[in-house]
């Protein structure tokens, strides 16, 4: 286990990460163009470029970061609380960070493939140059998708790998920093597998919707981390969501 202060400075150390990651977020939802003048530029309709491609991978990387950081800080500790047995019994051991990296690398493949995604379904006019959605029948199938998901084999046994941290650093465990890298990159894949789909809601009401976005932030380390969150929340919201996209279709077909 930690010592408290060991545990004060990697908790503090993530929170100021989230929050550095939501004001990021939230100065970019802001259209500021002093702070990204080529993001501005894409949300005025221009043709992207390969800056503008950037900047809107910056932006979901950004979102990512900010999202997914809380769910997964107990599989945080469980490494860094092997690191630092490691050091002070000074054997080799790998920084904490490595491992956090490999696992921001998995959620920059997802940023890259929304940014792909995004520029299609504009180019479909299916979003507002602000990112927000123009249709009815997007938001319902992204619900519907991410409702049916939520009672596939794969989601559940991605979801349960994120809420068993001890049970993913005893059986992953990899030495070095190249081991690090990689088990935060399969950590990484595991909670993409497993939040790809509730992500993807996010096209649902606006892109930049920073309310949307803290609730289903609140929703993912909800599912992840308390009691029940597998066997109960996940099955209620798949429901939920089920229910509400096959509704919204059905009214924008009427």
């Amino acid at each position: 286990m930690l010592s408290v202060a060991e545990r004060t400075v990697l908790y503090s150390a993530l929170s100021l990460a989230t929050v550095a990651a939501w004001s990021a977020t939230f100065l970019q939802s802001a259209g500021v163009p002093a702070l990204s003048p080529i993001l501005s530029q894409v949300w005025c309709g221009t043709a992207w470029t390969a800056g503008g491609a950037v900047a809107a991978f910056a932006m979901w990387i950004c979102m990512m970061i900010a999202m997914m950081i809380p769910a997964t800080t107990p599989t945080i500790e469980a490494f860094a609380t092997i690191a630092q047995r490691r050091h002070t019994r000074r054997q080799p051991y790998t920084p904490t960070l490595v491992f956090v990296a490999g696992y921001l690398l998995a959620w920059s493949g997802f940023s890259a493939a929304a940014v792909v995604t995004q520029w299609q379904l504009y180019c479909a006019a299916l979003l507002t140059p602000t990112l927000q959605n123009t249709s009815p029948v997007l938001a319902g199938a992204a619900l519907l998708v991410a409702g049916l998901y939520q009672f596939t084999p794969v989601k559940m046994a991605c979801l349960r790998g994120c809420r068993s941290p001890l049970t993913f650093i005893m059986t992953e465990w990899r030495e070095g920093h190249s081991g690090a890298l990689t088990m935060g990159v399969r950590h990484g894949l595991s909670c993409v597998g497993c939040c790809w789909a509730l992500m993807s809601l996010m096209f649902c009401v606006s892109v930049m919707d920073l309310r949307w976005a803290a609730a289903l932030a609140i929703y993912a380390s909800v599912e992840k981390l308390i009691p029940g969150g597998d066997t109960i929340v996940a099955p209620a919201f798949g429901s939920a969501a089920v229910v509400g996209g096959a509704g919204l279709i059905a009214f924008a077909l009427m």
